[in-house]
């Protein structure tokens, strides 16, 4: 019986062994596990900026544009008192005309006839004071006579005055640029514009702004650069919002309130009302100052500032403003020359 128990024992413990050995054995058929690799190191894409180096030179404010050919002396006539109908336009737009030249004329019915009859009946009271006189008549007889010849003189010169108000002629000589849409037989309005005189003998260029703001740096008698067909001219300002009388401005403030008026030293050969004239007026310019582009300059909340690249580092400098044009900043205080600033 113990040998048998032995035996059992031997055949247990053999056994054993043999599922531990066939356990390592089966290990052994497993893919081994690959070491954990660290992630690669990505290195930081470089920031590139552009740059622009402070740099000192000249700065030039200016206001440039091309304005048009309008006479200095321009007259726009109308009748003064609305009533009656027009009766006939002596002219038409591009007549050359003379001073004191008929141009247009209201139907007045017979007040020319009636005017030319008083003025008749003016010589015979004139000739009857003068033969009463020669012949020493009574006087109360001569005073009649002379209030007789004052009463018809009142009835003439008011008629001549409704003449002339029926009328209408040129202040100048010159030539007709404009005729209203009006014709024969149209009633007559007070203050309405029907004809325009100017004197193309002399021009001058006026320019138009966008904004009023364009034109405030102008002042009159700055120097204006003109240019005709590649010929250059000296010119001046002549007038400006601020020099353009308030009766005046009133007729035309949407006009007015943005032009300017430049003379002209000589008129360009062959000039002709509305030919274009380019121009350059300087309002501000400095030498030996720090200049940037403008878009350089930062605005936030009433500051001025640039973005500086100092090496790799880049950094916010406030600055003092000084000239601005459109395209570039004159730099009072804040930076020096060679400083590399980003631009926007």
């Amino acid at each position: 019986m113990r040998k048998a128990q032995q035996k059992y024992s031997k055949l247990v413990t053999s056994l054993s062994v043999c599922v531990i050995v066939s356990t390592l054995s089966a290990c052994s058929f497993l893919p081994k596990e690959e070491a954990v690799l660290a992630p690669p190191l990505v290195e930081p894409a470089k920031v590139e900026y552009d740059v622009v180096d402070v740099k000192t030179g000249s700065i030039v404010k200016s206001l440039k544009g091309a304005g048009s050919l309008t006479p200095v002396e321009n007259h726009t006539l109308s009748f003064s008192e609305s009533g009656g109908r027009i009766k006939k336009f002596h002219v038409s737009e591009g007549d050359v005309v003379k001073k004191g030249q008929l141009l247009v004329e209201v139907d007045t019915a017979t007040l020319s006839f009636d005017t030319k009859q008083a003025e008749i009946d003016l010589k015979k009271a004139e000739l009857q004071l003068k033969a009463l006189q020669s012949q020493s008549g009574p006087q109360l007889t001569i005073d009649i006579a002379k209030l007789d010849v004052q009463s018809v003189k009142n009835r003439v010169q008011y008629m001549r005055e409704q003449l002339a108000k029926s009328q209408l002629k040129s202040p100048i000589n010159g030539i007709v640029t404009f005729v209203g849409e009006q014709k024969a037989g149209d009633p007559v309005q007070a203050f309405q514009s029907i004809v325009q005189v100017a004197d193309t003998s002399k021009l001058q260029v006026l320019y138009t702004a966008q904004s009023v703001d364009q034109i405030a740096d102008i002042k009159l008698g700055m120097t204006a650069n003109l240019m005709s067909n590649g010929k250059a001219i000296t010119g001046k300002v002549v007038q400006t919002p601020k020099d353009v009388p308030l009766d005046i401005m009133e007729t035309n403030a949407e006009l007015y309130q943005k032009s300017i008026l430049m003379s002209l030293a000589e008129l360009p050969k062959d000039a002709k009302v509305g030919d274009l004239i380019d121009f350059e007026v300087i309002t501000q310019q400095k030498e030996k100052v720090l200049v940037i582009p403008k878009n350089g300059l930062r605005l936030a909340m009433g500051r001025n500032y640039v973005q500086v690249l100092d090496g790799n580092t880049k950094r916010e400098v406030d600055i003092e403003v000084g000239i601005s044009t459109d395209t570039e900043v004159e730099v009072i205080k804040g930076l020096s020359e060679g400083d590399k600033v980003i631009l926007k």
